[in-house]
Protein backbone atom coordinates (compact mmCIF):
# COMPACT_ATOMS: atom_id res chain seq x y z
CA UNK A 1 0.00 0.00 0.00
CA UNK A 2 1.27 3.45 -1.05
CA UNK A 3 -0.13 6.70 0.32
CA UNK A 4 -0.40 10.05 -2.33
CA UNK A 5 -0.35 13.14 -0.59
CA UNK A 6 -1.96 15.68 -2.83
CA UNK A 7 -1.82 19.11 -0.96
CA UNK A 8 -3.71 18.72 2.26
CA UNK A 9 -5.44 15.41 0.68
CA UNK A 10 -3.75 11.71 1.40
CA UNK A 11 -5.38 8.81 -0.76
CA UNK A 12 -4.37 5.58 0.01
CA UNK A 13 -4.57 2.69 -2.85
CA UNK A 14 -3.64 -1.03 -3.05
CA UNK A 15 -0.15 -1.96 -4.35
CA UNK A 16 2.58 -0.41 -5.39
CA UNK A 17 3.40 1.62 -7.84
CA UNK A 18 1.65 1.89 -11.25
CA UNK A 19 -1.02 -1.07 -10.12
CA UNK A 20 -4.28 0.21 -11.39
CA UNK A 21 -5.76 1.66 -8.26
CA UNK A 22 -2.13 3.84 -8.49
CA UNK A 23 -3.41 5.15 -12.05
CA UNK A 24 -7.05 5.70 -10.90
CA UNK A 25 -5.29 8.05 -8.40
CA UNK A 26 -2.98 9.31 -11.19
CA UNK A 27 -6.12 10.23 -13.44
CA UNK A 28 -7.71 12.76 -10.91
CA UNK A 29 -6.16 -2.85 -0.05
CA UNK A 30 -6.11 -4.47 3.44
CA UNK A 31 -3.46 -1.46 3.83
CA UNK A 32 -5.60 0.72 2.27
CA UNK A 33 -8.22 0.36 4.66
CA UNK A 34 -6.23 0.43 7.96
CA UNK A 35 -4.91 3.71 6.60
CA UNK A 36 -8.32 5.57 6.18
CA UNK A 37 -9.59 3.73 9.41
CA UNK A 38 -7.07 5.26 11.49
CA UNK A 39 -6.95 8.46 9.55
CA UNK A 40 -3.70 8.06 8.01
CA UNK A 41 -5.46 8.83 4.68
CA UNK A 42 -8.35 10.60 3.83
CA UNK A 43 -9.19 8.64 1.52
CA UNK A 44 -8.79 4.73 0.06
CA UNK A 45 -9.46 3.96 -3.64
CA UNK A 46 -10.33 0.07 -3.89
CA UNK A 47 -10.95 -2.06 -7.05
CA UNK A 48 -14.75 -3.77 -6.49
CA UNK A 49 -15.76 -5.18 -9.73
CA UNK A 50 -14.21 -5.96 -13.29
CA UNK A 51 -16.86 -6.03 -16.31
CA UNK A 52 -15.12 -9.19 -17.37
CA UNK A 53 -14.44 -11.18 -14.50
CA UNK A 54 -16.29 -10.58 -11.75
CA UNK A 55 -16.25 -8.92 -8.45
CA UNK A 56 -13.09 -8.62 -6.59
CA UNK A 57 -13.37 -11.29 -3.49
CA UNK A 58 -10.55 -9.71 -1.68
CA UNK A 59 -12.46 -6.51 -1.17
CA UNK A 60 -15.76 -7.98 -0.64
CA UNK A 61 -14.18 -9.84 2.98
CA UNK A 62 -12.48 -6.42 3.34
CA UNK A 63 -16.00 -4.73 3.29
CA UNK A 64 -17.89 -7.50 5.11
CA UNK A 65 -15.20 -6.88 7.65
CA UNK A 66 -15.55 -10.00 10.29
CA UNK A 67 -13.51 -9.14 12.56
CA UNK A 68 -14.52 -5.27 13.07
CA UNK A 69 -11.86 -3.49 11.99
CA UNK A 70 -13.19 -1.54 9.70
CA UNK A 71 -16.48 -0.03 11.87
CA UNK A 72 -16.09 3.72 10.28
CA UNK A 73 -15.60 3.03 6.62
CA UNK A 74 -17.98 4.46 4.36
CA UNK A 75 -17.89 4.22 0.60
CA UNK A 76 -18.51 7.55 -0.93
CA UNK A 77 -18.09 7.44 -4.27
CA UNK A 78 -16.99 5.56 -7.76
CA UNK A 79 -15.22 5.38 -10.57
CA UNK A 80 -14.75 3.32 -13.43
CA UNK A 81 -11.27 2.95 -15.22
CA UNK A 82 -10.82 1.44 -18.84
CA UNK A 83 -8.38 -1.64 -18.63
CA UNK A 84 -5.76 -2.72 -20.95
CA UNK A 85 -3.81 -5.41 -20.18
CA UNK A 86 -0.04 -5.87 -21.94
CA UNK A 87 1.73 -8.14 -21.87
CA UNK A 88 5.64 -7.03 -20.49
CA UNK A 89 8.96 -8.67 -20.18
CA UNK A 90 12.49 -8.76 -21.74
CA UNK A 91 12.50 -8.88 -25.94
CA UNK A 92 14.45 -12.28 -26.74
CA UNK A 93 17.96 -12.03 -27.62
CA UNK A 94 17.70 -15.00 -29.92
CA UNK A 95 15.03 -13.05 -32.65
CA UNK A 96 13.94 -9.61 -31.72
CA UNK A 97 11.92 -8.93 -34.54
CA UNK A 98 8.66 -9.50 -34.77
CA UNK A 99 6.87 -12.65 -35.17
CA UNK A 100 6.07 -13.99 -38.81
CA UNK A 101 2.81 -13.55 -40.21
CA UNK A 102 1.52 -16.63 -38.24
CA UNK A 103 1.94 -15.15 -35.06
CA UNK A 104 0.88 -11.53 -36.11
CA UNK A 105 -1.48 -9.79 -34.48
CA UNK A 106 -3.93 -9.77 -37.87
CA UNK A 107 -7.40 -9.08 -38.34
CA UNK A 108 -8.32 -12.39 -38.58
CA UNK A 109 -6.57 -13.71 -35.14
CA UNK A 110 -8.08 -10.53 -33.39
CA UNK A 111 -11.25 -12.01 -34.53
CA UNK A 112 -10.41 -15.56 -33.01
CA UNK A 113 -9.25 -14.07 -29.57
CA UNK A 114 -11.04 -10.63 -28.88
CA UNK A 115 -14.40 -11.59 -31.26
CA UNK A 116 -13.65 -8.08 -32.76
CA UNK A 117 -12.89 -7.94 -36.19
CA UNK A 118 -12.46 -3.83 -35.71
CA UNK A 119 -9.74 -3.72 -33.85
CA UNK A 120 -6.61 -2.67 -35.60
CA UNK A 121 -4.29 -4.91 -36.64
CA UNK A 122 -0.84 -5.16 -33.91
CA UNK A 123 2.44 -7.20 -34.44
CA UNK A 124 3.65 -8.71 -31.15
CA UNK A 125 7.24 -9.64 -30.68
CA UNK A 126 8.51 -12.73 -30.05
CA UNK A 127 7.12 -15.04 -27.36
CA UNK A 128 8.91 -18.05 -27.23
CA UNK A 129 11.12 -17.39 -24.92
CA UNK A 130 8.82 -17.21 -22.28
CA UNK A 131 8.49 -19.74 -19.94
CA UNK A 132 6.55 -18.06 -16.66
CA UNK A 133 3.79 -15.46 -16.23
CA UNK A 134 3.20 -13.67 -13.65
CA UNK A 135 0.03 -11.57 -12.87
CA UNK A 136 -2.85 -11.09 -10.56
CA UNK A 137 -5.47 -13.56 -10.61
CA UNK A 138 -7.82 -10.95 -11.81
CA UNK A 139 -5.92 -10.59 -14.88
CA UNK A 140 -5.38 -13.80 -15.82
CA UNK A 141 -9.04 -14.30 -16.08
CA UNK A 142 -9.54 -11.01 -18.44
CA UNK A 143 -6.53 -12.27 -21.08
CA UNK A 144 -7.69 -15.82 -21.15
CA UNK A 145 -8.27 -16.13 -24.68
CA UNK A 146 -4.87 -14.48 -25.87
CA UNK A 147 -3.06 -16.67 -23.51
CA UNK A 148 -5.01 -19.93 -25.06
CA UNK A 149 -3.65 -18.58 -28.24
CA UNK A 150 -0.19 -17.82 -27.95
CA UNK A 151 0.88 -19.22 -24.61
CA UNK A 152 -0.69 -22.50 -24.04
CA UNK A 153 1.04 -24.43 -21.63
CA UNK A 154 3.50 -21.29 -19.93
CA UNK A 155 3.30 -21.67 -16.04
CA UNK A 156 1.29 -18.98 -14.68
CA UNK A 157 2.00 -17.80 -11.36
CA UNK A 158 -0.28 -15.74 -9.48
CA UNK A 159 0.76 -12.36 -7.55
CA UNK A 160 -0.47 -9.74 -5.23
CA UNK A 161 -0.55 -6.85 -7.85
CA UNK A 162 -0.19 -6.98 -11.87
CA UNK A 163 2.18 -4.01 -10.43
CA UNK A 164 4.13 -6.43 -8.58
CA UNK A 165 4.21 -8.74 -11.75
CA UNK A 166 6.34 -6.06 -13.86
CA UNK A 167 8.61 -5.61 -11.03
CA UNK A 168 9.29 -9.15 -10.08
CA UNK A 169 10.16 -9.76 -14.14
CA UNK A 170 12.82 -6.73 -13.91
CA UNK A 171 14.35 -8.04 -11.15
CA UNK A 172 14.91 -11.26 -12.81
CA UNK A 173 16.85 -9.36 -15.61
CA UNK A 174 17.67 -8.92 -19.19
CA UNK A 175 17.49 -12.99 -19.46
CA UNK A 176 14.87 -13.81 -18.02
CA UNK A 177 12.56 -16.21 -19.57
CA UNK A 178 9.03 -14.94 -17.63
CA UNK A 179 6.94 -11.99 -18.52
CA UNK A 180 4.23 -10.34 -17.12
CA UNK A 181 0.51 -9.18 -17.55
CA UNK A 182 0.70 -5.43 -16.51
CA UNK A 183 0.19 -2.31 -17.86
CA UNK A 184 1.95 -0.11 -20.19
CA UNK A 185 2.52 2.23 -17.19
CA UNK A 186 4.09 -0.40 -15.20
CA UNK A 187 6.44 -1.57 -18.03
CA UNK A 188 7.87 1.68 -18.80
CA UNK A 189 8.52 2.12 -14.66
CA UNK A 190 10.78 -0.93 -14.52
CA UNK A 191 12.28 -1.08 -17.92
CA UNK A 192 10.30 -3.25 -19.72
CA UNK A 193 9.12 -3.63 -23.25
CA UNK A 194 5.98 -4.17 -24.45
CA UNK A 195 5.81 -7.78 -25.58
CA UNK A 196 2.33 -7.38 -27.00
CA UNK A 197 -0.86 -4.32 -26.26
CA UNK A 198 -4.32 -4.50 -25.59
CA UNK A 199 -4.43 -8.58 -24.77
CA UNK A 200 -7.73 -8.56 -22.63
CA UNK A 201 -10.92 -10.37 -24.05
CA UNK A 202 -13.05 -7.52 -24.63
CA UNK A 203 -12.04 -4.07 -25.73
CA UNK A 204 -14.14 -2.40 -23.16
CA UNK A 205 -13.17 -4.19 -20.19
CA UNK A 206 -13.15 -1.65 -17.22
CA UNK A 207 -12.95 -2.03 -13.34
CA UNK A 208 -15.10 -0.16 -11.10
CA UNK A 209 -13.11 1.40 -7.94
CA UNK A 210 -14.91 2.29 -4.45
CA UNK A 211 -13.43 5.78 -2.87
CA UNK A 212 -13.36 5.00 0.78
CA UNK A 213 -13.49 7.84 3.59
CA UNK A 214 -13.62 7.07 7.55
CA UNK A 215 -17.35 8.40 7.97
CA UNK A 216 -16.53 9.36 11.77
CA UNK A 217 -13.93 11.88 10.74
CA UNK A 218 -15.19 13.00 7.34
CA UNK A 219 -19.03 12.39 7.69
CA UNK A 220 -20.53 14.77 5.14
CA UNK A 221 -17.80 14.52 2.37
CA UNK A 222 -18.81 12.96 -1.17
CA UNK A 223 -15.92 12.52 -3.37
CA UNK A 224 -15.91 14.72 -6.25
CA UNK A 225 -16.45 13.42 -9.64
CA UNK A 226 -13.09 12.08 -11.56
CA UNK A 227 -12.32 13.45 -14.71
CA UNK A 228 -14.14 12.47 -17.88
CA UNK A 229 -16.38 11.07 -16.19
CA UNK A 230 -20.53 12.10 -15.88
CA UNK A 231 -21.13 14.36 -12.35
CA UNK A 232 -24.68 13.64 -11.52
CA UNK A 233 -26.88 15.29 -8.97
CA UNK A 234 -29.98 13.95 -9.20
CA UNK A 235 -30.73 12.44 -6.23
CA UNK A 236 -32.50 9.38 -8.29
CA UNK A 237 -28.30 8.36 -9.67
CA UNK A 238 -26.95 7.56 -6.48
CA UNK A 239 -26.53 4.22 -5.09
CA UNK A 240 -26.32 2.83 -1.28
CA UNK A 241 -24.30 -0.24 -0.07
CA UNK A 242 -25.35 -2.34 2.46
CA UNK A 243 -24.73 -5.60 4.18
CA UNK A 244 -26.76 -8.42 6.31
CA UNK A 245 -26.81 -11.89 7.32
CA UNK A 246 -29.45 -13.89 8.24
CA UNK A 247 -30.74 -16.13 10.99
CA UNK A 248 -31.08 -20.16 10.63
CA UNK A 249 -34.73 -19.98 9.96
CA UNK A 250 -37.09 -21.57 7.52
CA UNK A 251 -36.69 -21.18 3.49
CA UNK A 252 -37.43 -17.89 2.19
CA UNK A 253 -36.08 -15.69 4.56
CA UNK A 254 -33.45 -14.03 1.88
CA UNK A 255 -36.67 -13.66 -0.38
CA UNK A 256 -38.66 -11.88 2.02
CA UNK A 257 -35.60 -9.22 3.15
CA UNK A 258 -34.83 -8.15 -0.58
CA UNK A 259 -38.59 -7.65 -0.85
CA UNK A 260 -38.70 -5.11 1.07
CA UNK A 261 -36.80 -2.98 -1.40
CA UNK A 262 -39.34 -3.64 -3.95
CA UNK A 263 -41.88 -2.60 -1.68
CA UNK A 264 -40.42 0.45 -1.04
CA UNK A 265 -39.63 1.13 -4.83
CA UNK A 266 -36.26 0.91 -4.75
CA UNK A 267 -34.26 -1.18 -7.38
CA UNK A 268 -31.72 -3.73 -6.42
CA UNK A 269 -28.45 -3.54 -8.96
CA UNK A 270 -26.08 -6.04 -7.41
CA UNK A 271 -25.95 -8.74 -4.84
CA UNK A 272 -22.80 -10.92 -3.41
CA UNK A 273 -22.37 -13.19 -0.24
CA UNK A 274 -19.37 -14.38 1.35
CA UNK A 275 -19.22 -17.14 4.41
CA UNK A 276 -20.16 -15.45 7.27
CA UNK A 277 -16.95 -17.76 9.01
CA UNK A 278 -19.53 -17.88 11.91
CA UNK A 279 -21.00 -21.51 11.08
CA UNK A 280 -20.81 -23.63 7.87
CA UNK A 281 -22.94 -22.73 4.63
CA UNK A 282 -24.40 -19.13 6.36
CA UNK A 283 -23.20 -15.84 4.28
CA UNK A 284 -23.05 -12.23 4.68
CA UNK A 285 -24.93 -10.74 1.68
CA UNK A 286 -24.26 -7.33 0.41
CA UNK A 287 -26.52 -5.54 -1.87
CA UNK A 288 -26.19 -2.15 -3.62
CA UNK A 289 -29.34 -0.62 -4.24
CA UNK A 290 -30.21 2.78 -6.62
CA UNK A 291 -31.37 5.79 -3.67
CA UNK A 292 -29.34 6.96 -1.24
CA UNK A 293 -30.00 7.37 3.09
CA UNK A 294 -31.65 10.44 3.61
CA UNK A 295 -29.88 12.65 6.90
CA UNK A 296 -33.90 12.55 9.06
CA UNK A 297 -35.81 9.12 9.59
CA UNK A 298 -38.18 9.83 6.52
CA UNK A 299 -37.60 8.35 3.30
CA UNK A 300 -37.84 4.88 1.23
CA UNK A 301 -34.24 3.47 1.93
CA UNK A 302 -35.37 4.76 5.63
CA UNK A 303 -38.04 2.58 5.77
CA UNK A 304 -36.40 -0.27 3.76
CA UNK A 305 -33.76 -0.10 6.79
CA UNK A 306 -35.85 -0.56 9.38
CA UNK A 307 -38.19 -3.33 7.57
CA UNK A 308 -34.84 -4.81 6.90
CA UNK A 309 -33.70 -4.52 11.04
CA UNK A 310 -36.91 -6.60 11.90
CA UNK A 311 -36.05 -9.71 9.97
CA UNK A 312 -31.93 -9.99 9.65
CA UNK A 313 -29.86 -10.88 12.30
CA UNK A 314 -27.63 -7.87 11.90
CA UNK A 315 -27.27 -5.12 9.30
CA UNK A 316 -24.62 -2.28 8.32
CA UNK A 317 -24.98 0.74 5.98
CA UNK A 318 -21.76 1.02 4.17
CA UNK A 319 -22.34 4.14 2.35
CA UNK A 320 -24.35 5.71 -0.09
CA UNK A 321 -22.93 7.61 -3.20
CA UNK A 322 -23.30 9.33 -6.45
CA UNK A 323 -24.12 7.09 -9.32
CA UNK A 324 -20.70 7.55 -12.24
CA UNK A 325 -22.24 4.99 -14.37
CA UNK A 326 -23.16 5.66 -17.53
CA UNK A 327 -26.34 5.55 -19.11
Amino acid sequence: MDVVKDRKTKVAYLGPPASYSHQVRRGKQGDAFISVQSSTSDFAVVPFENSTYGTVVFTLDLLVDRDEKYPDLLVCGELYLPVHHCLVGHVSKRRSANLSHDHAWDDGDQMQVNCNPKRSSRMMKDLQHISTIYSHPAAFGQCEQFLSLYLKGVEKQEVSSTSKAAEMVAEEGSSSRSAAISSSLAADIHGLKLLAESIQDKDDNATRFFILKNGKSRPDTVAPPPPRQPSHTNGEKWKTLISFSLPQQPSGTLADALQVFKTQGLNLTSINSRPSLEYTWHYVFLIEVQGKREGSEGGRMNQAFKELETMTKGWKWLGSWIDRAES
